[in-house]
Formats: C-alpha cells, sequence, structure tokens
C-alpha cells in the first residue's frame, strides 16, 4: 500500500479535515472566517480522498468459495 510517509500526511489531513469540521460547526466564526475554513477542507478532502481511492484498489478480496482473489474493482 502506501508507504508510511503518505499515511503519515493522510492522518495528518484527517485531522485537520476533522478539525474544520468542528470549527464550522461551532457556528463561531464569521462569514469571511467560515469560507476561508470551508475552502481549506476542500484541499484536506481533496487529498484524503485520492489516498482511499489508490488505497480501495489495492484492496483485493479472497473468494473462498472459488479459490480465487479478485480485485475491489472486479466487484
Amino acid at each position: 500500500m502506501a508507504d508510511k510517509k503518505q499515511t503519515k500526511e493522510f492522518e495528518e489531513n484527517l485531522g485537520k479535515l476533522e478539525e474544520c469540521a468542528e470549527k464550522l460547526r461551532s457556528g463561531e466564526l464569521s462569514l469571511d472566517e467560515s469560507l476561508e475554513v470551508y475552502n481549506k477542507s476542500i484541499t484536506y478532502y481533496n487529498f484524503c480522498s485520492e489516498y482511499l481511492k489508490k488505497a480501495r484498489q489495492k484492496i483485493e478480496i479472497y473468494r473462498p468459495e472459488t479459490g480465487t482473489v479478485e480485485d475491489m474493482e472486479n466487484i
């Protein structure tokens, strides 16, 4: 799968995305601040989404009834 650096980046970006969500839910930000946080959250979301997409493509499912391994893309 991904190397340790990419995994760490994913975890950091996911944490930042969660922080953005908390800030936006708090209702304590001005409109301008909310827009700024929202725009940052899009960057974090895109990184995490791409990481998970690549990880999903690498997942394989073992089918004991046939004794085969299938890629997730084939399911």
